[in-house]
């Protein structure tokens, strides 16, 4: 979803994300749709992280504890296992820092079909409300407990916005529409 960041500025700034976005963060996997700090004054720089920068499973090239904040939307499900990158991630994250991460819904953008059927690079599917039997599904509660020790939940909801529910089967976010699964917490 190439415009999911400014999409959501609105509500992400009627939900005081600014206690999140503040300092300097990284935006991974931002695409040319990168978070910006017009929309968040507390954030003093947010580095760009696409393929050109290094690899998103592993961030290799970026030392441990770097930013105050680690931002993605609709990167997460493109890597080759959530699990051991969403660690890397939160290595790069400074204790106390926050995570900030979108992920496509299964039910309302993957449309309980996998593979993807408007997106061939997904590696997951995510849902949020229960468990899937569809081959490659995350479940975020199971995923975010794998990382209790590390990392403290904030909140886990589904985000839809602009949703049409009765053009269901079509992929409403070539539009204007959000229909994914957030998830923030704050490194341990």
């Amino acid at each position: 979803m190439p415009n999911a960041t400014s999409l959501s500025y609105f509500y992400r700034k009627q939900k005081g994300f600014d206690r999140y976005f503040k300092g300097v963060g990284i935006d991974i996997g931002c695409g040319s749709d990168c978070l910006s700090r017009d929309h968040f004054p507390s954030i003093e720089r947010v580095d760009p992280y696409d393929m050109q920068h290094g690899d998103a499973n592993t961030c290799s090239n970026i030392p441990d504890n770097t930013y105050d904040f680690v931002y993605s939307s609709h990167c997460l499900e493109h890597m080759h296992d959530p699990y051991v990158t969403f660690g890397h991630w939160l290595r790069i994250c400074k204790p106390g820092g926050y995570q900030i991460h979108a992920v496509p819904h299964e039910i309302f953008y993957e449309k309980f079909h996998w593979p993807s059927l408007y997106n061939s690079d997904h590696k997951t599917s995510w849902t949020l409300e229960w468990r899937s039997n569809l081959p490659k599904t995350v479940h975020v509660p199971d995923f975010l407990n794998k990382f209790n020790d590390q990392f403290r939940v904030i909140s886990a909801e589904t985000i839809l916005e602009n949703y049409n529910f009765g053009r269901f089967t079509e992929d409403q976010t070539l539009g204007n529409t959000i229909c994914h699964i957030e998830f923030i917490g704050q490194k341990k």
